[in-house]
């Protein structure tokens, strides 16, 4: 789960995840408090844990099947102990959040949050369906800018060289290419018997769009005369875009074409020839992706080269919490 995309969508660029989140609902008794972690002589406990995950249901709602799974537990558990880790260096150097950037960072996470529910009575229901709240996420979304912030200000990875550049270029070509483009129409009917009588008519030079705004049955192109518009022939099943296939010359007609959806005869209107973007082109892409692939693999062998100067146990149990 990569809760880091979700706040780089509301404009914290998080890399790593907030500590300190446990302001949601968690549960009560001691087994809330049985202790799944220690750093140094801070303690992380299964309801830090719970909290967490709480509070990734909120955020991920396509995660509700991995929270079950106590990998994730385990890891959550194990991002918790890098977080406190980097947070207590931030809090060495003094590093902090103005006032302002606190409140950004507070109101883009609900902005983002109430887009992705459509509403924010939605997003009430699940926060308290899920047992977190609007005060985690809120700390959720201060303390991981703050974390980001600090990464960002204290490790610096190696800039990116053109070399670099021109051989992810190289190894990812396809990627900038753009496959042939087909503009395509088609008459769509239930029955062989009618596609062969309207392809008789065609033949004998009746109008394709006429016939298409007559017979076809696919509302969204017969409005059109057919036309579907220009598309990669992978965008059509597989027998529609073999008989696409086939057609070099503008104008041309197939013969009778049949998938799963009826019978169909297909114009070719046009085609772009398929193209690859220059290096040139995409240069400063490569190099911005290249530089944050960078600035992660530095800031995690920052990470790493803190934890291993802090004394750290981990004791998740065999058995977690049902989610």
């Amino acid at each position: 789960m990569k809760r880091s995309s979700i706040l780089a969508a509301v404009g914290t660029g998080v890399l790593v995840l907030a500590a300190g989140c446990g302001t949601g609902t968690t549960p009560s008794g001691s087994s809330a408090q049985t202790v799944w972690a220690t750093v140094g002589s801070h303690k992380i406990t299964q309801a830090d844990v719970t909290a967490r995950v709480n509070l990734i249901k909120v955020l991920s709602p396509s995660s509700a099947a991995q929270v079950k799974s106590r990998t994730t537990w385990v890891n959550e558990t194990q991002e918790l102990v890098d977080e406190y880790i980097v947070q207590h260096a931030a809090e060495q150097a003094k590093f902090t959040l103005t006032s302002a950037q606190q409140a950004t960072a507070k109101s883009q996470i609900m902005s983002y949050l109430a887009s992705t529910y459509g509403s924010q009575a939605k997003l009430q229901a699940t926060i308290k369906q899920d047992k977190s709240s609007t005060a985690a996420l809120q700390s959720f979304a201060v303390t991981a800018t703050l974390l980001q912030n600090y990464l960002q200000k204290t490790v610096k990875a190696a800039p990116v060289t053109s070399a670099e550049i021109q051989q992810f270029y190289a190894a990812n070509l396809a990627q900038f290419r753009t496959p042939a483009q087909y503009d395509l129409a088609h008459i769509l009917v239930k029955t062989k018997a009618q596609a062969e009588s309207i392809l008789a008519q065609l033949q004998k030079g009746a109008s394709f769009a006429a016939l298409a705004k007559q017979y076809s049955t696919d509302p969204g192109s017969a409005k059109n005369g057919g036309d579907l518009g220009y598309a990669p022939l992978s965008t059509y099943v597989t027998p529609f875009a073999n008989a696409a296939k086939q057609l070099t010359k503008v104008g041309q007609l197939s013969g009778i074409v049949h998938s799963k959806f009826g019978y169909h005869i297909i114009k070719l209107l046009g085609i772009k020839a398929a193209s690859t973007q220059p290096l040139s082109a995409v240069s400063a892409q490569i190099q911005s992706y290249l530089q944050q692939q960078n600035q992660t693999t530095a800031q995690q062998a920052y990470i790493t080269k803190l934890r291993s100067k802090t004394k750290v146990t981990l004791s998740v149990p065999a058995k977690v919490p049902a989610s």
